[in-house]
């Protein structure tokens, strides 16, 4: 087990490099930090958001990221720069909450209040704003061949959304409190969802409809990530645990408690090997999976 040490406020959120060279985290401190693992040290400080950073998103690339901040602002950064090369202000948002880079790299999404953002980076295409939920947007996640994206919402409903288009395909409802986090299986046939009810529901794509529950948290969803595997799935939770599932069985398999506080932010290693949690009490937790 590794602890980062760094942060100044809790970490709410956490993203992988996809060569898994790199950790970047954001914080109530209102910093971005960019974490070298192989030597297990923090590389650089990243300042310019004047709020808390609420979500972070590496690029396919593996050289950029972005970051998103009640601030009202979007950040593009470069993993060997100190400086954000791109910054996009948006008062319509309401805060950014949430981001997600398209599978391609090409894409960025934003969640706000009930506002999606759509931008891309390397084009002329600029950036389009859709009102998308009459309340906050706390989730986002790309389907795995990047051909429609979920929306999680305060609303308490799951929408489906046309990446080229930004048209509703779709909307999920089941949950009985904020939905707060969204994931896709690797095969994009199930959407796993969770919040403020303390459940995840596990949804067939297809057929729209819920399929398994997963009951045992205690207190808020805030993270769930799928296994390259697309058996597993990890959560992240403010009843301070990170449980690991079986989604075939809807059986727990592990419960990890760091005593880091509430656990806002979980991110899965690209090999599948190690994992990171952020926690309330500032620090980040990474450990073996295998």
């Amino acid at each position: 087990m590794l602890i980062l040490r760094g942060h100044t406020g809790p970490v709410r959120c956490l993203a992988y490099s996809p060569d898994g060279s790199f950790l970047v985290s954001g914080s109530d401190d209102t910093t971005v930090r960019l974490w070298d693992l192989k030597r297990g040290r923090q590389r650089r400080t990243l300042i310019g958001h004047s709020d808390w950073v609420r979500a972070v998103a590496f690029a396919s690339d593996g050289k950029t990221f972005a970051s998103g901040s009640w601030d009202d602002t979007v950040r593009m950064w470069h993993v060997r720069r100190t400086r954000a090369y791109s910054r996009f202000v948006s008062a319509t948002l309401g805060g950014v909450w949430s981001l997600a880079f398209a599978p391609d790299g090409q894409l960025l999404v934003g969640g706000g209040n009930g506002i999606v953002l759509r931008y891309w980076p390397d084009e002329e295409a600029g950036t389009r704003f859709s009102k998308c939920h009459p309340y906050t947007i706390d989730a986002l996640a790309f389907s795995p061949d990047g051909g429609f994206f979920a929306t999680g919402s305060h609303d308490c409903t799951i929408k489906l959304w046309d990446t080229n288009w930004g048209r509703e395909q779709a909307v999920l409802t089941g949950h009985r409190d904020w939905v707060r986090c969204l994931a896709f299986s690797p095969d994009g046939q199930t959407l796993a969802s969770a919040g403020d009810d303390c459940e995840i529901r596990l949804w067939d794509v297809l057929r729209r409809k819920t399929k398994t529950l997963l009951s045992g948290h205690t207190a808020s969803v805030r993270q769930l990530v799928f296994a390259a595997d697309g058996r597993t799935l990890f959560s992240a939770s403010w009843d301070e645990t990170v449980r690991l599932w079986d989604v075939t069985t809807g059986c727990q398999r592990t419960t990890y408690n760091w005593q880091i506080g509430r656990v806002h932010c979980l991110a899965l290693a690209p090999d599948g090997m190690t994992a990171a949690a952020g926690g309330h009490d500032s620090v980040i937790v990474l450990w073996d999976i295998a």
